[in-house]
């Protein structure tokens, strides 16, 4: 936005150096002389109150309820230091970690930024796109799919991770529009066919459901109200603290486990993406556990 001034040029009055001595100022004219002294004797004040040598009113007392915090230099290099470490623990599985801080926008990647097959993971996408399209005015929460209406399945779909669902809700919007749909909010790496995207793509379609950028505040809501009450809690929900909200996804194949989440305490939320696939092409579950653990333990202690 741009603000635009006028400076008008002072308008300068002649004054009688000695006026007759018996003329009078009008109740008019007495009333603006002294709304002009008031109004003059308040800004001088609220001047001084403000920007004077004894103002109280500085960035460091800003009311908490408008401070933002952000991660300082010190705090991103522990985060890398920790992270990496994390990573270089497990060199027998593939790991990627994308973490966005809503607060300043800025993403941290660590590991591998190839695409991933990234599993129910990418039931949030279709969920947006089919929220989009019903805005559009081109589908319907109340039309009937496979086995119940369309906003019934797109529940299940998020909080149970219904793969029947998925199917109906893909095969409405088609691969080509999702494909698209992608692209245009800024998931230049999604392959709906081979189902991949990279940790980075699903950290930044999660920031832009949480700032609301891409759905209307009622659809906003709801998605997040079903991400809220996803299943399969055991990996980077079991290790965020009592009483911070969670709103996550997660997916999983034999050889692989990824969780995605937006993560909000009130002060500092942000994204973690985790994603994990292991070698062997069988998933080890403990040693898996014990890496979102690791990494989701590492985020909490700068940003909670």
């Amino acid at each position: 936005m741009n603000n635009r001034t006028r400076n008008r040029p002072p308008i300068i009055y002649a004054y009688s150096p000695r006026p007759p001595a018996r003329r009078r100022k009008s109740r008019p004219a007495r009333f603006i002389v002294g709304a002009v002294l008031i109004i003059g004797l308040l800004t001088g004040y609220l001047t001084l109150r403000l920007w004077g040598p004894h103002s109280t009113h500085t960035a460091a007392q800003t009311p908490m309820s408008s401070y933002r915090p952000v991660l300082s230099v010190d705090q991103q290099s522990q985060l890398a230091s920790e992270v990496n470490s994390i990573i270089a623990a497990h060199p027998d599985m593939d790991i990627g970690v994308s973490i966005q801080d809503l607060n300043s926008g800025k993403t941290y990647h660590y590991g591998l930024s190839d695409p991933f097959v990234a599993a129910s993971v990418a039931k949030v996408l279709s969920a947006t796109m089919f929220l989009h399209e019903v805005e559009a005015g081109n589908y319907s929460l109340d039309e009937n799919l496979s086995f119940g209406t369309a906003g019934y399945e797109l529940k299940q779909m998020i909080e149970q991770s219904d793969n029947t669902a998925w199917d109906d809700i893909n095969t409405l919007l088609t691969h080509p529009a999702l494909e698209a749909y992608a692209d245009k909010i800024g998931l230049s790496n999604y392959d709906p066919d081979q189902n991949t995207l990279t940790v980075d793509d699903i950290s930044l379609l999660l920031g832009k459901i949480y700032n609301g950028s891409l759905l209307n505040s009622a659809h906003t809501k709801l998605l997040l109200s079903y991400l809220q009450q996803a299943d399969y809690r055991s990996y980077i929900p079991a290790s965020i603290p009592a009483g911070v909200k969670v709103y996550h996804k997660a997916g999983w194949l034999v050889d692989r486990v990824h969780d995605a989440a937006i993560i909000d305490n009130g002060k500092h939320p942000y994204v973690l993406v985790i994603f994990t696939k292991d070698d062997s092409g069988t998933y080890d579950d403990t040693e898996g556990h014990q890496i979102f653990a690791a990494i989701t333990g590492a985020t909490t202690k700068l940003f909670l």
